[in-house]
């Protein structure tokens, strides 16, 4: 036996290919070892993709191997007709076999585990996010850096009909409608906005009190008023949240709670406990803006319907809203009268193109959300452990994990950071978020802090 073939592709060469070229060698002590090399329009036919180095190049590369004597131009699939005709002895080849071989012998030799050409193109994928995740920190609350899972979890998919999408947003809603703690979810394109227009249009009934604690529930009360009539609501009104505390239980009655449970642009926390005791007082339901806390703080299962979006703590791409609701409230919805954008049926019919890809990005990493979480409360307990002496807010019980607020801390936010400007400004002040943390790179947690 002299002529051996080994048919390869070879698009990124690896230690897989290095050892079975080796292997082939070792047949014998006068084996030349012939590569057929899979051609540029061959891989593109049968694998599907465009190869990453040319024809001639990956020819080039194992020419310069010691265990290669020659490179042939060959078919994806191998035949008897293409061996006899470059005189080959035997054909080697390792893993499934698509070859029509059958006079000339086939010698199969162990393949190398834990390594393939796609592991590394995925692996190739981690680097460029980690690295670019690395060259560029955002302290902000999203959406922030980004998980390699985000974009390898993408595929071309349809919302009917196609079963991989179907099996996929239904895992990932699970998971995201388990940490939220509610009987159902409904998901839309937009953010956390939208979800709470279609949440406020649809769940809202009676008199309403709003908790103001900052710039988000202020947005959430004008949002409210705007459409009390048209939703033909009782009173709604705001009362601070401090004041709420302190005397909630001696209000006037009311039906409905709304509040955030994070209020990101002032870096503060509302104690959801006290505010589900207060809404039970007095026989209401609790709506929260979870925008800034889920996956980041607890107790969400205390409220009858959260508001939330896919990139701040749960860590996928922009473009998605969440309501997640108790079943029961659907036989108490809002009868009045709503544009087909803002009914919730719209939403749980999925009469609109979904947020596909949005959902497809959170897939692995719904299986990392407890991980992802305790990463951002740990970089918060690291900003607390150089600045809890510059918190404006020294109560640490309305410290929320996603941000900290300090005073006269003259932080300097360095080249390759970028800070966040929220909506409201206190003098002397900065908000730093923590949601960076939860995203691979090159950085350990509360490293980021020592540079500001």
């Amino acid at each position: 036996m002299n002529r051996v073939f080994v048919d390869m592709s070879v698009c990124i060469l690896h230690y897989g290919h290095i050892r079975l070229l080796e292997q082939a060698r070792a047949l014998g002590p006068d084996v030349r070892v012939i590569v057929v090399l899979t051609t540029d329009e061959e891989v593109l036919k049968y694998k599907g993709h465009h190869s990453e180095l040319s024809f001639e190049q990956r020819k080039e590369m194992l020419l310069a191997l010691k265990s290669v004597d020659e490179v042939l131009p060959g078919p994806w699939q191998i035949t008897d007709a293409y061996l006899k005709a470059h005189g080959a002895d035997a054909l080697v080849h390792s893993g499934p076999n698509f070859n029509d071989v059958v006079e000339i012998p086939l010698i199969n030799l162990e393949r190398t585990e834990g390594v393939s050409s796609e592991e590394i193109r995925a692996r190739s994928i981690f680097s460029i996010v980690e690295k670019r995740n690395s060259m560029k920190c955002l302290l902000t609350p999203g959406p922030t850096n980004l998980h390699p899972e985000n974009l390898l979890d993408l595929h071309p998919v349809f919302s009917r009909g196609d079963d991989h999408y179907t099996s996929v947003t239904n895992r990932v809603l699970e998971a995201i409608r388990m940490r939220a703690g509610q009987s159902s979810i409904a998901a839309m394109q937009g953010s956390a906005t939208t979800a709470i227009e279609v949440a406020t249009s649809n769940f809202l009934t009676g008199t309403v009190v709003v908790v103001l604690s900052g710039y988000y529930s202020e947005r959430m009360l004008a949002m409210i008023q705007i459409k009390q009539e048209r939703l033909g609501l009782g009173q709604v009104v705001g009362i601070e949240y401090d004041k709420l505390i302190k005397n909630g239980k001696n209000q006037n009655k009311f039906d409905w709670l709304v509040a955030s449970y994070t209020e990101t642009a002032d870096a503060f926390l509302a104690d959801i406990r006290v505010l589900k005791s207060i809404a039970d007082h007095h026989g209401a339901r609790l709506m929260m803006d979870a925008t800034g806390s889920i996956n980041l703080e607890d107790n969400h299962e205390l409220a009858d319907v959260n508001m939330f979006s896919s990139c701040k703590g749960l860590g996928g791409l922009t473009g998605a809203g969440f309501i997640s609701f108790n079943r029961e409230l659907l036989s108490q919805l809002n009868a009045a009268p709503k544009e087909f954008i803002l009914d919730l049926e719209t939403y749980i019919e999925k009469k609109t193109t979904s947020p596909a890809h949005t959902l497809l990005s959170l897939d692995s990493i719904s299986h990392k959300f407890a991980a992802n979480g305790e990463r951002v409360r740990q970089g918060k307990v690291a900003f607390l452990e150089q600045y809890r002496h510059k918190l404006y807010r020294p109560d640490l019980n309305t410290q929320p994990n996603l941000c900290t607020k300090v005073k006269d801390a003259g932080l300097k936010i360095s080249d390759g950071m970028v800070g966040y400007s929220p909506r409201t400004q206190t003098p002397g002040c900065q908000v730093i978020c923590h949601l960076f943390e939860q995203f691979p790179s090159n950085r350990e947690i509360g490293a980021v802090y020592k540079q500001l």
